[in-house]
């Protein structure tokens, strides 16, 4: 545990984000979609494993976030309240789409409708990403 493999679950996040801008490049938005959440829940991760926390083994992080990244010493205020709003409004949208973004073929969503929910939360995953790593890397020195 730490910020080695902090370091690692980052590298992994910015795969997943890179994943889901490639998927939308090629209109391919359920996939999108599912890569932003798995990059935003691993970015978060990647923090608590910074700050010495092992990260439950389950995609809803929501209270491990809150109760743990939210009150850390180790993150700076400014940080903290970002990770708050994220785990509060980005996480669970993401959440809350995981299924329709998985099993479209079951959900009878529209292209239209999918491509919308994938491009509205696209830019912002990635500044969780974004924001993740900036914090891994300021523990790590």
């Amino acid at each position: 545990m730490g910020v080695e493999i902090a370091e690692k679950a980052i590298d992994t996040a910015e795969s997943w984000i890179s994943t889901a801008e490639t998927m939308a490049e090629k209109k391919i938005y359920n996939t999108c979609l599912y890569s932003e959440e798995m990059a935003v829940g691993i970015a978060l991760k990647a923090v608590l494993f910074a700050i010495g926390i092992e990260p439950p083994k389950t995609h809803n992080i929501i209270e491990t976030v809150e109760k743990n990244i939210v009150n850390s010493q180790k993150i700076s205020k400014d940080k903290r309240e970002e990770i708050r709003e994220i785990a509060r409004s980005l996480l669970p949208e993401l959440l809350g789409n995981r299924q329709t973004s998985g099993y479209t073929f079951n959900y009878n969503i529209d292209k239209a409708t999918l491509e919308t929910i994938a491009l509205k939360y696209l830019e912002l995953s990635k500044k969780a990403v974004l924001l993740c790593k900036n914090i891994v890397k300021e523990i790590s020195t």
